[in-house]
């Protein structure tokens, strides 16, 4: 199945004591991503109590789309803070996903 969407997971660990402002950071993005990025099809937070782990579902209309979101100022100062508060407790992994079936509703 051929998709000229991008689509991945994005993967972020708090450090210890670190869930909580970093929750508050990834709602400032997907704000910002919202306002400001009208071919981000799908930005959605989620987490995941059993591993500790944020995860972003996020899917862009072409790799161009992506590439820009990566430039932005919101996720550029996500990047910086998340580095000058330690709020990780290891690297952000991303995940490309290819679409190989299923729908998305009925």
């Amino acid at each position: 199945m051929s998709d000229q969407h991008v689509n991945l997971i994005a993967i972020l660990t708090p450090a210890p004591g670190k869930k909580d402002r970093l929750r508050e950071e990834l709602h400032k993005i997907a704000h910002e991503v919202y306002k400001r990025e009208p071919e981000a099809l799908r930005y959605h937070l989620h987490y995941q109590e059993a591993t500790e782990e944020f995860v972003l579902i996020e899917r862009y209309t072409s790799k161009a789309a992506f590439d820009t979101h990566k430039d932005q100022p919101a996720f550029q100062n996500l990047l910086k803070v998340c580095e000058e508060e330690h709020l990780l407790s290891k690297p952000l992994e991303l995940k490309m996903l290819e679409p190989i079936g299923g729908h998305d509703n009925r």
